[in-house]
């Protein structure tokens, strides 16, 4: 492959202990894109000039970014008997892994990462400005002399995008899940929220540490219950678990598709039950209760003494709760192990969309051990 753009403008770019591009840099906030190809990138965020540049714009600016596998070709190659090295495929999968999640879209905004093992190129561009040089995007290349070349002319920029950025693009597997995985973790946390606001509403913290240890009690005259908070919750499990069933249908192969359909089905199953457990709970708290004492006070009144026939109408009423809520605290502790239980589940869904992440980098290793092979054959070592 050889593409050949002719008549571009431009200044030509030496540098040594700084960065040849930093006129990109600073014209980053400007962007209407951002889109990067190197060989090499210093993901350790403390010292990364660019990610730290990246991390300040507006999150509403979209960023390509197309990445080398980690680790040279060669090294993928056991020099002894030509085969594969798996312990160098793994640690190119950690590596993968770790700069991923340095990497996560959310930190970003509108990030799109991708992985081509055979890049060795470099380009920093926006729809105003690109260099192309022999300068990695990592602090340590500024430690080197590098020589690049810095291009402001539309037309130019434009056929760089087209003839160059497109074409490596279109040569590279992009990292689609971070998508689901930040919309999962969203609504994930939304919903961990939602339940521990509706615990800290309905239990009360009773005991007198170090001697007696705290525990959760259910006291029906002191739990407070809002429908709109566990209608919230429902609605919450209802996107969690469409975008739990995308996943499923776009990474059949790498979705352990039995075990998420289990635990959607469980915690599906948690969170009805949980709901009209809640119901019942509440509905004698804010209905049944209320018009249970007036009867019984319109029954007890008889015009002598309101307020001692109000008082026994209140007592009826408590006498009636422990009858029939004597076991309120059974009940306090089947609620509470709901409420561990669909937090369970999340963790459980989470964790399976964690793995998916992992079998997609696997691979994109794995998927380049051809070319490996091809390039040692024409490469002996």
């Amino acid at each position: 492959m050889k593409k050949i753009i002719s008549d571009i403008q431009g200044d030509v770019i030496l540098s040594y202990q700084e960065n040849g591009y930093q006129k990109v840099l600073d014209e980053l906030h400007q962007a209407s894109y951002i889109k990067i190809i190197t060989y090499n990138i210093n993901t350790y965020e403390p010292n990364s000039i660019l990610i730290k540049e990246l991390r300040n714009i507006d999150k509403s600016i979209p960023i390509t970014l197309i990445l080398n596998i980690p680790g040279r070709r060669a090294e993928y190659i056991n020099k002894k008997t030509g085969m594969i090295d798996e312990a160098a495929v793994k640690t190119a999968a950690i590596k993968i892994k770790y700069t991923l999640k340095i990497l996560e879209r959310e930190k970003f905004g509108d990030l799109s990462v991708y992985f081509n093992f055979e890049n060795h190129a470099k380009l920093i561009m926006t729809d105003k400005i690109a260099y192309i040089g022999s300068q990695n995007f990592s602090d340590a290349s500024q430690d080197n002399i590098e020589l690049g070349f810095v291009i402001n002319d539309k037309k130019s920029i434009k056929e760089i995008n087209e003839k160059v950025f497109l074409e490596i693009q279109s040569k590279s597997l992009r990292y689609v899940t971070s998508e689901y995985n930040v919309l999962v973790e969203q609504i994930a946390q939304l919903m961990r929220e939602s339940l521990k606001d509706m615990r800290e509403d309905i239990f009360t913290w009773v005991g007198d540490p170090p001697f007696i240890p705290e525990i959760e009690m259910l006291d029906i005259n002191d739990a407070y219950f809002e429908k709109t908070k566990w209608d919230n919750l429902s609605k919450l499990h209802s996107e969690f678990e469409d975008i739990v069933e995308s996943l499923i249908d776009d990474y059949p192969s790498e979705f352990n598709k039995e075990e998420a359909n289990e635990c959607l089905d469980h915690l599906n199953r948690i969170i009805k039950s949980f709901v009209s457990e809640l119901d019942k709970l509440a509905n004698f708290k804010m209905r049944i209760s209320e018009s249970m004492m007036w009867d019984k006070f319109h029954e007890l009144d008889l015009g002598d003494n309101m307020e001692e026939a109000l008082e026994d109408a209140m007592d009826y009423v408590k006498d009636y709760e422990d009858e029939n809520f004597r076991h309120i605290e059974e009940k306090g502790k089947d609620l509470i192990k709901s409420f561990e239980e669909i937090n369970e589940y999340i963790k459980r869904i989470e964790e399976l969309i964690e793995g998916i992440r992992d079998e997609m980098i696997k691979k994109s290793v794995y998927e380049n051990i051809q070319l490996i092979k091809n390039y040692n054959q024409k490469n002996p070592l």
